[in-house]
């Protein structure tokens, strides 16, 4: 087993971004890299009349997962989407999932990314 399999074992790990290109590919990777990882919470915005929980099972229905599903037919058991919105206060996280993360999260991946490359600077 090598140390980054072992690092991750049992360890809760926070993705923003995870519904971007570099997202998905992250969270499919440590899951299927990592079959020991405890949980992944996923912080992610409504968008288009879907709710975080709505995206987060389109994207995982998609190519890029088809092996992990093979490999782990449970793994969305690990999953948990987190409602947020980074350019809320407090990224609009509600007083109880704040409380849930600071808690429970061993790892943190920032991939969130602004991709209105025209949108002034506030």
């Amino acid at each position: 087993m090598s140390s980054i399999v072992e690092y991750y074992h049992g360890k809760t790990v926070l993705v923003t971004g995870a519904t971007g290109f570099m997202g998905k590919v992250l969270v499919e990777k440590l899951l299927r890299a990592c079959p020991d990882v405890d949980t992944l919470y996923l912080m992610v915005r409504h968008k288009a009349g879907q709710t975080p929980a709505q995206r987060i099972n389109s994207i995982v229905e998609g190519k890029l997962f088809d092996q992990l599903r093979l490999l782990q037919p449970d793994f969305q058991a690990k999953l948990r989407p987190i409602t947020s919105d980074l350019l809320e206060p407090d990224l609009g996280l509600s007083q109880s999932d704040e409380e849930l993360l600071v808690s429970k999260v061993n790892i943190v991946f920032h991939s969130a990314a602004m991709v209105k490359f025209q949108e002034h600077l506030k």
